[in-house]
């Protein structure tokens, strides 16, 4: 059995009503990292406005990483480019120790549809030094994360050309991403996961491989559920899948987790029996456990735990015994 995720007392960690700069209907989809800096945990939020009908990313900060301190009374990375007219979403973070700096893949939205962006930056708590770098994969693509370390010399890409995840490697960030890369991840039908699935943290190293959660959603017909799975890929090869989630590792329960009234984030129309999501993309170290931040119901932001050294150990029984479910 892989060890559980434990969702957090405090959860739901922040609410639309949290957002002090505008009238927002969901505040969900966080980046997550630890600031080098201040050893804060620092989230990127997705935030709604409800008269705009658009997003962008407000930036929330907590000491222990289960209690948010601060919420800033203004937007971190707000709709300013030609690329994100349409909205900011979704945004990931990634730490380059041996460069010092940060990325941040998110989606930019505009009339061209939903795009991969990229900005850099030295300091997450200065947007003023954040850099775009614009579009970096030809056509609609969404659900992108970045290695923390380069292998061979080369950055190491995971996205989503729907409806699977594909890895790409790549010199310079400033080069074309390539659209198309090695499979990892598919749907598979009847199961969580029967219509798509997307990269969700950035994975971070373990002795076992690259560990990283991802999200699968069922078909319309199905409900639309997304839920999360576990996912290790090789360490030297990260083509290679080692494991993945058979079963989700945390699935709509919770009453947070679960939106049965109209809310204007989402199209009704695609969630027949109300909006079940846990959407993961922040995966952090505090301690002796793992903390993953995860969009409950595309409304609030809610957390879970889980001890390392326990997660990593079922995962390694898991591997050996060949028990991982099929990525493809």
């Amino acid at each position: 059995m892989i060890a559980p995720l434990q969702r957090l007392a405090t959860n739901p960690l922040i609410r639309p009503s949290d957002i002090s700069f505008v009238k927002a209907s969901g505040t969900f989809n966080p980046g997550v990292t630890v600031d080098r800096a201040s050893d804060r945990v620092v989230l990127l939020v997705r935030v709604f406005e409800e008269a705009s009908r658009r997003s962008l990313l407000g930036l929330a900060l907590s000491s222990d990483g289960e209690r948010i301190d601060e919420i800033w009374d203004r937007p971190a990375v707000a709709r300013d480019a030609p690329y994100e007219q349409w909205g900011v979403e979704d945004a990931r973070i990634t730490y380059f120790a041996d460069e010092k700096r940060y990325a941040i893949t998110y989606t930019g939205y505009s009339r061209d549809g939903p795009r991969v962006c990229l900005i850099t930056t030295d300091d997450l708590l200065s947007p003023s030094r954040y850099r775009r770098h614009g579009p970096r994969i030809a056509g609609e693509n969404k659900n992108c994360v970045i290695l923390p370390e380069k292998i061979d010399r080369k950055y190491v890409i995971l996205h989503r050309p729907m409806p699977r995840m594909v890895c790409v490697r790549l010199s310079s960030l400033d080069d074309e991403w390539p659209a198309a890369g090695v499979p990892l991840v598919g749907p598979l039908p009847n199961t969580w996961r029967s219509s798509r699935v997307g990269a969700g943290a950035p994975p971070v190293r373990t002795e076992i491989g690259w560990l990283f959660p991802f999200h699968g959603a069922t078909t319309i017909e199905e409900g639309n559920v997304y839920s999360m799975g576990w996912c290790v890929l090789d360490l030297k090869h990260p083509e290679k899948v080692l494991y993945v989630s058979d079963a989700p590792a945390l699935t709509p329960e919770a009453p947070y987790e679960i939106e049965r009234n109209a809310i204007p984030q989402v199209d009704m129309a695609n969630f027949k029996t109300g909006v079940r999501v846990v959407f993961p993309q922040g995966l952090v170290e505090r301690g002796e456990d793992f903390l993953v931040y995860y969009g409950a119901a595309d409304v609030s932001i809610a957390a879970a735990r889980v001890n390392k050294r326990e997660l990593v150990d079922s995962l390694t029984d898991a591997i050996k015994a060949n028990k991982g479910g099929a990525p493809l």
